[in-house]
C-alpha cells in the first residue's frame, strides 16, 4: 500500500517515484539486451536532467536537520553514504557502461529510494517540528516532477 507523504516532503516522494520508474526502465533494458551505450546515455541524460538536482536538494535541506534532531542523524549519514555510492556507480558507467554496472545502478537506486521512502522519511516527519517541516515545505514548493518515460530513445521496448 503506497504511503502517504506530509504536502511538505510530497515534491520529494513524486521525484522518488520517478526514480523508481527509472530503475524499471533500466531493468527492462537489461532484460531485453539493451545496448549498453544507449543505457548509458539515458543514465547521463537523468543524472543531469533530474537526479543529480534531487541528491542536492536532499543533501542541501536534510543534512542540517542533524544539527537539532540527533535522533536523525545516523539516517541521514547513511542517506549521504548512498548519495556518494550512486554516483560512484554513474562515474563508472559513465567511462564503462557494462550490463553489470547498469544493474548495479538500478538495483542500489531502488534499493536507495526504499530507505528513504520506507525508513528516512516517516522518521524525518514524525521527529521534526511542524515549523522546520513548513520551511523544507517552502523551500520545496516549486521544484518540479520529471517524467523518465519522455526519453526519446526507448531501448525498454
Amino acid at each position: 500500500m503506497p504511503v502517504t507523504r506530509t504536502q511538505e516532503l510530497q515534491p520529494l516522494s513524486r521525484q522518488h517515484h520517478n526514480g523508481l520508474l527509472f530503475c524499471l526502465l533500466l531493468k527492462k533494458g537489461l532484460k531485453l539486451g539493451a545496448d549498453s551505450d544507449v543505457m548509458r546515455e539515458f543514465i547521463q541524460w537523468f543524472w543531469f536532467k533530474d537526479l543529480s538536482h534531487h541528491f542536492e536538494l536532499e543533501e542541501n535541506y536534510l543534512i542540517p536537520l542533524k544539527r537539532g534532531y540527533p535522533d536523525l542523524a545516523e539516517d541521514i549519514d547513511r542517506m549521504v553514504d548512498e548519495h556518494h555510492e550512486l554516483r560512484n556507480i554513474i562515474n563508472e558507467i559513465s567511462l564503462n557502461a557494462t550490463s553489470d554496472a547498469i544493474d548495479e545502478l538500478q538495483k542500489s537506486l531502488e534499493m536507495h529510494i526504499r530507505f528513504e521512502e520506507r525508513i528516512l522519511f516517516p522518521l524525518i516527519e514524525k521527529t521534526i517540528s511542524i515549523e522546520q517541516r513548513a520551511g523544507i515545505g517552502r523551500l520545496l514548493a516549486d521544484e518540479r516532477d520529471g517524467n523518465c518515460m519522455n526519453y526519446p530513445v526507448r531501448f525498454w521496448e
